[in-house]
């Protein structure tokens, strides 16, 4: 058996020394020659692997073919002959652990080449096979790399946790330290605590390991275990400076006697950021000399170079030196991008080629910065267009991650990102007065994501029910258990299981329906000409970015539009306006019983009027008119209808204008235009009792649904009777849907029912059709602020789940006053009033019928309209035509007798 072994390496031998006979080298005088010579070795090679018979030694020969060209360096030719392998096994339909080898060394190939994609599809594969569980384990550790260098920091660590827990079963020592010192990496770029103290358990571990095993004991394990601890130590969450400081000189030192350029050039970088964190001049002497350092070692000397000047560009912007922070962010930037001219803008390719994307994003952030200081100081406009052509790459890099990434976690961490950066590019086109980016911008940084979901929606009907169910079926199961506290090991794992098997499952579903994915539409934002055609001459439109104050010296913008009318405008003073708006806050929420807290509250509003509508053109243009409302940041807890706009007489907004809000005008184009199947009018809930005793009763709840529902064909629920299932059912094709309840606001928004309870996250695998939503109940516009997308409450989950238009509360509502506001609402909506006209009416209506202090906002403007605004019930004209065509025909017979 050994001697057909060794015979068969000597055969394998041989052919690699015919192969060398032929060398293979370029000229352009013999291209002919060159190709014939290429035909002679593949003929060589298909004549040597046509004699072998056996199939596995015939996949020994490829395999050994294709380390071979992989020592030499020629990666493509070692993909070749690895695919070769793998085809040999696929096409006789061998599955072992050689065919199981074949996957991961392509997977690591194709890595090699940046070849990511393709590289992420064989990992994928390798993964999912347990014939030789040390590749399962590396392959899910290398897809934990892809992950990070794609910017998909949360995939990447529950990638690399899954893999180095096998890896502790099933690999090597070697390979547990190797990927654990990766995972760190990983964690480095975020921001979740209860990742960074994992890690840093994990390297404690690896301490153990090389402690334990000498031949592990090596200087690149030591340096990287100790700079991972150091850098995770100055994280936000950890905060233990003083212990990172001793890290960092330990490790300079440990450089300095190992003699080796690569650690001292990123040890004097980290301990120069340190530093720089802690407002220490001498943070430029070891970034310079960090610099100073030239390695050889590529991608290494890139990536630290890169950083380094970012960090020596922000230490020059705390000192003021702008030009000389220009100069090293733009070093930065184009050693990321691989550019050679300053300013030049990169290519989507050299985006897509960039492994270091968090350092980017940085880098780009510090440089609009700067250009934003040369422009405050110097007022030159080219510095404008800079920051427009930054924001503008930013915005590609994070379209890419995004594009990737099915992790909510990780897009809105992005989002939040590029929200500051979308604000820059606001405030510089307001500035330069191009309206039509600052729409842009302003449309960009609102509700991105539920834009792409609702559209994402939408478009998986057209495929079977079987693949839509089973899909919906994976999100509720993921739902459910990301709602619950992850602290027990084995609810992380069932989680990564059920996503792992989820992700198999929709890239099986790709690979079935390519036409589907190949037409799919990704979002395309509306224009500002398009949203002015759609409008009529009675409507107004005001978008907001109510800006940080270090961005635009405490200045935020705004943009009105009217049909043949733009004006951006700003706001001054941001720091004041934030002062008054937490105060508003507090005085609209509650009664106002004394004279001091009325004028307190007349006061207050009246300045948020004059600052939110700043200009005279502004709050003429607006008078009487319909306006939609596009907030922003602290601007989405606020009713506009409450601003006094004339403190003489104390006339409220909404007593010249129906006012509405929308989340931005590109998800109000693609919302109103799903189509919608209803076949009952009304479908009305109202609990009144609960099972929970920290929940009051709601007696006039009852009232209220039953009032309703005698004017509109439907059904009406009370009581008991009132479950989450009983909503389920009887929810789902309704044209109105009611819920007059309690709900909950926090982190977990819910709504409650008799016996339990309706979950923020459940909303977004149920659908609904309809047309309008109305949340009777508690603060259900309430929830968790996420920058560039907008608060995560109760009303977004019902957009998510397929409403066009809902009405939810801001405060803690009257249950009397609620009564009467929702009554005269929908009397006023069956009057064919539009669901604007019908709402505001009815606060009109309150505040005719109300004196002293029940006329106070706290009783009636609590409850808000966001989205569709036209009429839920359209006028029946069919009689008026009946009667037109009768009197016409009456006319034209009366007509032609008199001529005759």
């Amino acid at each position: 058996m050994k001697s057909r072994k060794y015979s068969f390496l000597l055969f394998i031998s041989f052919c690699f020394i015919i192969w060398d006979m032929f060398p293979q080298y370029y000229t352009s005088n013999d291209i002919y020659k060159l190709n014939d010579k290429q035909k002679l070795n593949n003929l060589l090679i298909d004549s040597i692997s046509e004699s072998i018979s056996d199939v596995n030694k015939k996949g020994l020969f490829f395999n050994s073919l294709s380390s071979f060209f992989f020592k030499k360096k020629q990666i493509r030719k070692a993909i070749e002959f690895q695919k070769r392998e793998l085809f040999l096994y696929e096409k006789n339909n061998i599955k072992n652990a050689d065919y199981h080898n074949a996957l991961y060394v392509l997977g690591y190939y194709y890595k090699l080449n940046k070849e990511f994609k393709k590289s992420l599809s064989y990992y994928k594969k390798t993964s999912n096979l347990n014939l030789f569980p040390k590749k399962k384990a590396q392959a899910l550790c290398e897809i934990g790399f892809i992950y990070r260098i794609k910017g998909q920091y949360l995939e990447s660590f529950n990638y690399y946790d899954r893999g180095i827990k096998l890896l502790k079963k099933h690999g090597t020592k070697k390979d547990v330290i190797f990927h654990i010192l990766d995972l760190a990496i990983t964690s480095n770029q975020m921001e979740i605590q209860s990742h960074i103290i994992s890690s840093l358990e994990y390297l404690k571990e690896a301490i153990k390991i090389i402690n334990s095993h000498p031949n592990l004991n090596t200087s690149y394990n030591i340096y990287a275990i100790y700079t991972s601890l150091a850098n995770l130590s100055i994280k936000p969450q950890i905060n233990n400076l003083k212990q990172a400081s001793v890290y960092y000189k330990y490790l300079i030192n440990f450089a300095k006697s190992e003699k080796n350029k690569l650690f001292l050039a990123m040890a004097y970088n980290n301990y120069g950021e340190l530093l720089y964190k802690q407002k220490k001049d001498s943070s430029l002497y070891f970034l310079e000399k960090s610099i100073k350092i030239k390695v050889e070692i590529e991608p290494y000397n890139s990536l630290i170079n890169a950083e380094t000047y970012r960090n020596i560009a922000n230490y020059n912007v705390d000192k003021n030196f702008f030009f000389t922070a220009l100069k090293n962010i733009n070093n930065s930037l184009n050693i990321s991008f691989n550019l050679k001219e300053e300013d030049y803008v990169p290519s989507k390719e050299q985006i897509l080629q960039t492994t270091d994307r968090l350092n980017i994003s940085k880098a780009l952030k510090s440089k609009i910065l700067i250009l934003n200081k040369l422009y405050l100081k110097s007022k030159n406009s080219k510095y404008l267009n800079q920051i427009i052509k930054t924001v503008n790459i930013s915005d590609q890099l994070v379209e890419i991650i995004l594009e990737d990434s099915t992790e909510s976690s990780t897009q809105f961490s992005w989002r939040n990102d590029v929200s500051k950066i979308y604000n820059y590019g606001i405030y510089a086109a307001r500035v330069l007065g191009d309206k039509d980016l600052q729409f842009q911008y302003l449309e960009k940084n609102k509700a991105f994501l539920l834009t792409q979901s609702i559209n994402d929606n939408n478009y998986s009907l057209n495929l079977p029910n079987h693949i839509v169910n089973r899909e919906l079926h994976y999100k509720k199961q993921i739902l459910e258990i990301e709602n619950k506290t992850l602290e027990n090991k084995q609810l992380k794992d069932s989680l990564f299981d059920l996503k792992f098997n989820y992700q198999n499952f929709k890239d099986s579903i790709q690979l079935a329906y390519p036409k589907h994915f190949e037409s799919k539409q990704k979002v395309q934002l509306i224009s500002l000409d398009k949203v002015q055609k759609t409008m009529n001459d009675n409507t107004i439109i005001v978008s907001y970015a109510l800006q940080n104050e270090e961005i635009t010296g405490n200045i935020s913008s705004g943009l009105l539009i009217s049909k043949n009318k733009t004006i951006p405008f700003a706001i001054s003073n941001i720091d004041t306006l934030q002062k008054n708006l937490n105060l508003y806050r507090q005085l609209v929420a509650k009664p106002l019983n004394t004279k001091e807290e009325t004028n307190q509250f007349s006061k207050v509003s009246h300045y948020l009027y004059q600052n939110l509508f700043p200009k005279k053109e502004i709050q003429e243009l607006i008078k009487g008119k319909q306006l939609t409302i596009i907030p922003d940041n602290q601007l989405q807890n606020i009713p506009f209808e409450a601003f006094i706009t004339d403190t003489s007489s104390n006339s409220y907004l909404i007593e010249d204008n129906n006012i509405s809000y929308a989340y931005s005008m590109s998800f109000s184009d693609i919302n109103n235009n799903i189509k919608r199947t209803q076949t009952k009018e009304f479908a009305g809930f109202a609990p009144i009792n609960f099972e929970n005793q920290k929940l009051t009763s709601l007696e006039y709840s009852e009232k209220e649904i039953n009032t309703i529902s005698n004017n509109l064909n439907g059904l009406s629920l009370t009581g008991h009777s009132v479950t989450k299932d009983s909503f389920f059912k009887n929810a789902t094709d309704a044209k109105i849907i009611h819920l007059a309840t309690h709900a909950d606001v926090s982190k977990k928004p819910v709504i409650h029912f008799s016996k339990d309870s309706l979950n923020l996250h459940e909303l977004y695998t149920y659908k609904n059709n309809a047309d309008l939503v109305v949340l009777s109940a508690c603060e259900t516009n309430l929830g968790e602020l996420k920058k560039g997308e907008g608060i995560l409450n109760l009303a977004r989950g019902f957009f998510y789940s397929g409403s066009k238009s809902v009405v939810s509360s801001l405060w803690k509502v009257n249950d009397v006053a609620t009564t009467s506001l929702m009554t005269d609402f929908y009397d006023n909506l069956k009057d064919h009033q539009s669901k604007s006209e019908a709402l505001n009416n009815a606060k009109r209506d309150y505040l005719k019928t109300h004196t002293l202090s029940e006329k106070s906002p706290y009783y009636w403007a609590s409850f808000i309209l966001i989205g569709d605004t036209a009429p839920t019930f359209e006028s029946d004209y069919t009689l008026y035509y009946i009667i037109g065509f009768f009197v016409l025909s009456l006319l034209f017979l009366f007509f032609f007798k008199k001529r005759g």
